[in-house]
């Protein structure tokens, strides 16, 4: 076996006259990494390149943060918006401002809450009313710089109070008589 070793030169001998990977290979106590580092990949040098990092996963974590900032300071601008607990069920007034060259529009949106959407800046809350005998939903943004204001016009206006709204979203009232979600009196 030493002969072998000493022809093709590649490996030192070790103290007991074979080349140091067959010591190891045949030895019942390797105990540092090292050693385990000839055993399994020869007498090379072991090289660690660094990870790749995806510039694709670096700029969606990017994104992430800068959305995570608005959130946080949107929240802390507006307590008109955040500062008005209401839930799935209850009857909400949403007062949004709509700027014109000629003049500022102020419109009041009332309606019964259907759903909530919690996706950082894409937060949002889908209303149901009746207006003029017509159904109509819509999806409002929280987070909108035109909305102003959040108005908690009744808790729990679906069922009026007697019970509790066990659902996160409350599709089911598209089917229902649209006069159960008229919220505005005309």
């Amino acid at each position: 076996m030493l002969g072998i070793a000493a022809r093709i030169g590649r490996f030192a001998a070790s103290s007991s006259g074979l080349p140091r990977w067959t010591a190891a290979a045949f030895s019942t106590n390797l105990r540092t990494p090292e050693e385990m580092a000839v055993l399994h990949h020869g007498l090379r040098p072991r090289h660690r390149a660094p990870k790749f990092k995806s510039p694709r996963k670096r700029a969606s974590k990017l994104l992430q943060e800068l959305q995570g900032e608005l959130v946080k300071s949107n929240k802390a601008n507006k307590p008109d918006v955040w500062g008005t607990h209401f839930r799935v069920g209850d009857a909400i007034e949403l007062v949004i401002g709509r700027e014109n060259a000629e003049k500022n529009e102020i419109e009041k949106i009332r309606g019964v809450v259907l759903g909530i959407s919690r996706k950082g800046l894409d937060h949002s809350v889908l209303l149901r009313d009746v207006v003029f005998g017509q159904p109509v939903e819509r999806r409002i943004l929280l987070h909108s710089p035109l909305l102003q204001s959040v108005k908690l016009l009744e808790e729990n206006f679906v069922y009026k109070g007697k019970r509790k709204v066990k659902r996160a979203k409350l599709y089911f009232l598209r089917d229902r008589n649209p006069e159960l979600t008229r919220v505005t009196k005309w």
